[in-house]
């Protein structure tokens, strides 16, 4: 089997990370092979954030917790409510949240799903684990969450449409049972 597919079929979401930081090389080598993901019309209008660091990223988890306690955001109040909540799966040392930029995407869900989709198999092949989590997108435009993308650097004009906790795994997580029957072929 060639090594695409091989990575494709071996590719899992990990949530069990080591302590150890990835380094810069990797972390820009992942973020430069998202830059090939497909998007509509090529428009290429996503962005991606790099949070680094525990102390960041628990900042981050706390103004998701707070959006997530205001009215209109009944999805994920429950959940965030609690003590235990975290966006960050298993401290994992690096954070990636991923936008798409509003005017100038015509497809935004679809490219930045593709754009993670990237990230999430650059990772893989590099040995690392990652999770997309999906909690934030809801939240993107809730002002005191909004204040805190902005200190971060991400666009105003991009809203979120997925993230990437990515670390070092501590194991490649067992595939499970797949469905091969979710397809036919027409002739």
């Amino acid at each position: 089997m060639n090594e695409v597919l091989k990575a494709l079929k071996e590719r899992r979401s990990v949530r069990d990370f080591t302590d150890e930081d990835v380094s810069e090389e990797d972390l820009k080598t992942i973020l430069e092979t998202a830059a090939y993901a497909p998007t509509a019309r090529n428009s290429q209008a996503w962005h991606a954030t790099a949070v680094r660091g525990l102390d960041k990223i628990a900042v981050l988890n706390e103004a998701v917790k707070k959006a997530n306690q205001k009215p209109g955001y009944e999805r994920y109040k429950e959940l965030a409510a609690t003590a235990s909540y975290s966006i960050n799966f298993r401290q994992a040392p690096v954070f990636i949240l991923v936008g798409v930029d509003r005017e100038k995407s015509v497809c935004q869900s679809e490219d930045g799903a593709l754009v993670i989709g990237y990230i999430l198999l650059a990772a893989h092949s590099l040995g690392l684990g990652a999770c997309w989590i999906n909690q934030l997108g809801v939240i993107t435009d809730e002002p005191e969450f909004r204040e805190s993308l902005n200190g971060l650097g991400f666009p105003p004009s991009h809203r979120i449409i997925g993230c990437v906790a990515l670390g070092h795994r501590k194991k490649l997580p067992p595939v499970p049972t797949r469905r091969l029957d979710h397809y036919n072929i027409v002739a």
